[in-house]
């Protein structure tokens, strides 16, 4: 019989299913790249964020490898990071690229922090922030060439999953789910959060070599 702290995991997961919301540009659509930002380093976190949660953040993105914060230095200027629920349900966090480059993030901290320590913060902050690289940063050549090496998400067999199931159709999780991954040089096979999105099958180092490359100067 399953254990409770199975159960808990299981219940997690399905509430920490991450999505994108791309203001209906359709799930190729992305903006041309941007330049570095003026605002290099400056994160908009909304009023009333409390200091801890602004720190979380920061740390999950300090903490990344080189290459990826060079990436998120380009536009963290642009982007704004509100800690709350979600307005999607069954979702730690929603990520939004605007029309005119600039993202709104929606990190649901709590239960994630609770439930899986500074790690499942890590992956949810990067995997959000991977939508934002994805869509101001990454050419479509290279979106479909690195969506290639990355298979899709597992099948779906938990009723009521459906959300975590889109890694298997949605090109733009698949890449977020695997930066994150890239970013933090872990798999997370113990992560319960996210979509069921396996491994790219080269290393993470082959798969984001092309991303190191972006993000020379």
């Amino acid at each position: 019989m399953p254990s409770p702290v199975r159960h808990a995991l299981a219940a997690l997961a399905l509430l920490c299913a991450i999505v994108v919301v791309l203001d209906g540009r359709g799930a190729d659509a992305r903006t041309e790249p941007v330049a570095r930002s003026p605002d290099r380093g400056t994160f908009t976190f909304a009023p009333g964020t409390h200091p801890l949660d602004r720190q979380a953040v920061l740390q999950a993105v300090a903490a990344a490898r080189p290459e990826a914060r060079a990436l998120i230095d380009r536009i963290d200027g642009r982007t704004t990071i509100t800690v709350g629920t979600p307005s999607l349900p069954q979702a730690a966090g929603t990520a939004r690229s605007l029309p005119d480059g600039r993202h709104e993030l929606t990190l649901d901290l709590g239960p994630v922090s609770r439930g899986l320590g500074a790690a499942g913060v890590a992956r949810l902050v990067l995997h959000e922030l991977g939508h934002a690289v994805d869509a101001a940063l990454v050419p479509a050549d290279l979106a479909a060439r690195l969506d290639a090496l990355v298979p899709a998400g597992y099948p779906c067999g938990t009723p009521g999953d459906d959300r975590s199931c889109l890694g298997r159709s949605a090109r733009e999780e698949r890449f977020a789910e695997t930066f994150a991954k890239w970013a933090t040089g872990d798999l997370g096979i113990t992560l319960h959060i996210g979509y069921k999105v396996p491994p790219p099958r080269v290393s993470l180092d082959r798969w984001g070599a092309p991303l190191a490359a972006l993000a020379r100067p």
